[in-house]
Order: structure tokens, then sequence, then C-alpha cells
């Protein structure tokens, strides 16, 4: 048995005397990335950009691959042992801001469906959510003609935006096309409320009456006014002629000079008499 203990001791003797004399007492570690290049830092030390092929010492090791705010950093624990290779393929993917800016880009070079893409990235990805992101991206469904994604993302907007012209308006074309005729008389009544704050009235105090609306009809011939065009529209409403209530509160909405791309700004037409 004494035998046996102490030649356990003196092969784990040569071993220290084979590692002690071992100049190459290090791990290999291999990082590439996607996109390239990306700052490498282990425990914190900046070493180099990727691609990064170098030697790094045995133990445990905290390494962290950034690029900008853009991108969401990625996080490696590594126990690394002497003479071991180690090799990452890492995907960086983008934040809520940097998939925003992506979105920007392709929108203003006219790649519409790239620009979709990154909009609606930029809602999922990390970091605090941009609001516009769903605006544009329901614009942008707006422009293809894709009516049900747009009606879906203006809604969204609209959850964060409730006073926005530009989507109200957007929102009551998307919806008629859809067929959706309450929908879009909804809409364009908000659309209405927000730039003439009288709409309100309006609506409350306009009669059901035939005789009414012949004489608005006339009238509105030679007095195109904003309130001919709500009262008509009202009044149609009412009676469930949806088609006619449509189209005259559209004329009233179009009356005013709408930056549809714009989620906050419009302003009224010169010369519109009211």
């Amino acid at each position: 048995m004494k035998m046996f203990k102490l030649l356990f001791f003196l092969s784990i003797l040569s071993l220290c005397f084979l590692f002690a004399n071992d100049d190459n007492l290090t791990a290999r570690l291999v990082i590439v990335s996607d996109p390239s290049p990306a700052a490498v830092y282990i425990n914190n030390v900046f070493k180099g950009n990727t691609p990064l092929d170098l030697e790094i010492s045995p133990g445990q090791h905290r390494i962290r691959i950034a690029i900008d705010e853009n991108y969401v950093p990625e996080f490696i624990n590594l126990v690394a042992f002497a003479k071991n290779k180690y090799e990452y393929n890492v995907k960086l993917n983008l934040t809520a801001s940097g998939a925003y800016r992506a979105a920007q880009h392709y929108h203003t070079i006219g790649d519409l469906e790239k620009a979709r893409q990154y909009y609606l990235l930029s809602t999922k990805s990390f970091g605090k959510t941009i609001p516009e992101a769903y605006f544009y991206a329901g614009y942008i469904d707006f422009i293809l003609k894709d009516f049900q994604e747009a009606e879906d993302n203006l809604i969204s907007y609209i959850s964060y935006n409730s006073r926005s012209v530009s989507t109200w308006c957007m929102l009551g074309e998307v919806r008629n096309t859809l067929n959706k005729k309450n929908l879009s008389i909804a809409s364009y009544k908000e659309c209405l409320k927000i730039l003439y704050p009288k709409t309100q009235d309006i609506l409350n105090s306009t009669r059901v009456s035939q005789d009414e609306l012949e004489r608005l009809k006339k009238h509105i011939i030679k007095y195109p006014t904003l309130e001919n065009y709500i009262k008509i529209a009202r009044i149609y409403e009412q009676k469930g002629d949806l088609e006619n209530s449509i189209y005259y509160y559209r004329k009233a909405v179009f009356l005013f000079d709408i930056d549809l791309e714009n989620p906050y700004n419009s302003s009224i037409k010169k010369g519109v008499d009211k």
C-alpha cells in the first residue's frame, strides 16, 4: 500500500515537472461575428476586433462581443482548459433603435419592402419601442395595398398617439377599401374632430330630415363649406346610407391638406371656407 502511494506521488510530481517545463499552457480562442468587425472584450479588457484568433490563459473568462448602440451585445461564459481550441460564430441582433435606423435608410432609398421589414423588426427588438415604426409600417402597407396589415399597424400606432390626423385619415381609407364601412366612418369622424373641434357639435345637432338633406345638397353646390359636408355626411349616416356618408365625410376630410407621410402635422388649405 505504501509502495502504491509512493508511485502515485511520483507520477503526480513528474506531471508537475512536465507542465512546469511546458511554455505553452494556453488555450486558443477564435471568434467571428455577423456583422463584422465587432469589438471583443475578455474580462472587460479589449482584445481586438472580429474576426479574432488569439491565445488565452486557462480558467474562467467573461467574453463580450459588441459593436454600438444599434446592436445587442453578446456574452459568452468560458471555462478554458490548456491546449484546447474554442470557436464561436456570433450573430449580433439589432436593437429597436438600430432596426429603426435601418428601416429609415431603406425607406429613404425607396426599398419599401425592406423598410417595412425593419420597421416591424424594430417593434420586436431589444430596447424601447419606437411607436412611429408602426405608423411607417402601416403607411408602407397602405402604399403597397396590403390593407389588412395596414389596419393592424395603424391601430397599433393609434394606441400611442390617438391624435394623429394622418393615421385616422389612412385608417378611413383602408377600412373603406376593406368594406368596413362603419369603422371607416368612425375613422373619418375622429380625423375631423381633431382638425375641426366644432365637428362634435355639428354631429350632435344634425337632424335626420330628407328636406334638410335636399336643402343642404343644393346649398353645398354654391357654398361647399366644411360644415355643410359634415352635416350631409351625418344625415346619410343616420339614414343608414353608408356609401354616401363616407363620400361626404371624405370630402370634408380632404378639404384639409393632410401630409400622410407625417404622423404629426397637418395644415388647412388656403382659401377653404369653413
